[in-house]
Protein backbone atom coordinates (compact mmCIF):
# COMPACT_ATOMS: atom_id res chain seq x y z
CA UNK A 1 0.00 0.00 0.00
CA UNK A 2 2.80 2.41 0.85
CA UNK A 3 4.49 1.87 -2.50
CA UNK A 4 1.19 2.33 -4.32
CA UNK A 5 0.43 5.52 -2.38
CA UNK A 6 3.90 6.91 -3.12
CA UNK A 7 3.53 6.06 -6.81
CA UNK A 8 0.13 7.72 -6.95
CA UNK A 9 1.40 10.83 -5.15
CA UNK A 10 4.36 11.06 -7.54
CA UNK A 11 2.10 10.65 -10.56
CA UNK A 12 -0.20 13.28 -9.07
CA UNK A 13 2.66 15.76 -8.74
CA UNK A 14 3.80 15.04 -12.29
CA UNK A 15 0.23 15.45 -13.55
CA UNK A 16 0.00 18.84 -11.83
CA UNK A 17 3.29 19.97 -13.40
CA UNK A 18 2.25 18.74 -16.85
CA UNK A 19 -1.20 20.28 -16.43
CA UNK A 20 0.31 23.62 -15.41
CA UNK A 21 2.61 23.56 -18.44
CA UNK A 22 -0.31 22.65 -20.71
CA UNK A 23 -2.36 25.53 -19.29
CA UNK A 24 0.54 27.95 -19.82
CA UNK A 25 0.98 26.83 -23.43
CA UNK A 26 -2.77 27.02 -24.00
CA UNK A 27 -2.90 30.54 -22.56
CA UNK A 28 -0.03 31.64 -24.82
CA UNK A 29 -1.69 30.13 -27.90
CA UNK A 30 -5.06 31.70 -27.04
CA UNK A 31 -3.36 35.05 -26.37
CA UNK A 32 -1.72 34.99 -29.81
CA UNK A 33 -4.91 33.84 -31.55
Amino acid sequence: CKELSMGMSNDYKIAIEEGATYIRLGTILVGKA
